[in-house]
Parts: structure tokens; C-alpha cells; sequence
């Protein structure tokens, strides 16, 4: 990851995200999974910028036992200010890339960010009794 060009590092709480310069960059990336995991972070976000879209980002979250999440909704609530900042847009229509990528639409106002797309139920659960 240190030998591509960087365009923005950024850290929140428990997030970093990183901006590299294209899609290709972004696609091609292939991160050390292990140190990922030693790093006192619980995920990292990274972005390109894109042609069909406004943005490309990919989730990495060894750390938690994800190596690599689908489509991430959490990381769109932090990607969804930075682009819309970085992009002087307030709609976002983004593509994340991944082995079951996806298309998701954000709009970012008054410090919310609201986002669509379409999804299937991959789990799950119910209580069956309450316990107090």
C-alpha cells in the first residue's frame, strides 16, 4: 500500500480512510491483511475516484475477522461527507468494488447522510423468550 500514490490519509475514531489516485489503483490493491490486523484501528476504508461514478471505495476489517466486506453502509456514512465535500455535491452515486460488489446512492445534508441501494438478507435471527 506505501508504494501507491496517496491522495488524501484520514482518521477518525476507528476508521482509516485512504484516497488513492484512480480505480485502477483501487481495484488492483491487494493489502497486507495481517498487519492490517495489528493496527489499533477496527477497519480502513479505501476510495478512488471514478468514471461512472462518483466514487469507488473498498472495506477492509481484519481486525474483526472481515477481510474484505461486500458492500459496507457504515463506511458510506463517513464516505458520503468527505465526497460530497471533496466533490461539491450533495447526491453521490458510488460503486463498491468487491468479489459481490454494489451500487449505492447517498445524499448528504445538515450532517446526515442517507443511503440506498439494493440488498438481500444473508441472515437471519429471532428471540424466542425474554430473559428478564
Amino acid at each position: 500500500m506505501v508504494n501507491k500514490p496517496l491522495l488524501k490519509v484520514a482518521k477518525n475514531s476507528d476508521r482509516y480512510l485512504i484516497e488513492v489516485a484512480n480505480e485502477e489503483l483501487l481495484k488492483g490493491l491487494v493489502p497486507n491483511l495481517n498487519l492490517l490486523a495489528t493496527l489499533p484501528i477496527t477497519d480502513l476504508v479505501v476510495t478512488s475516484p471514478a468514471t461512472k461514478y462518483d466514487f469507488i471505495p473498498r472495506y477492509f476489517a481484519p481486525r474483526i475477522g472481515i477481510e474484505e466486506n461486500f458492500v459496507t453502509g457504515s463506511a458510506h456514512c463517513d464516505l458520503a461527507p468527505y465526497s460530497s465535500q471533496r466533490l461539491s455535491k450533495k447526491q453521490l452515486y458510488a460503486f463498491q468494488s468487491s468479489e459481490k460488489a454494489g451500487e449505492l446512492f447517498s445524499y448528504y445534508q445538515d450532517d446526515l447522510a442517507y443511503i440506498t441501494g439494493k440488498a438481500i438478507t444473508i441472515y437471519k435471527s429471532h428471540f424466542n423468550e425474554l430473559l428478564l
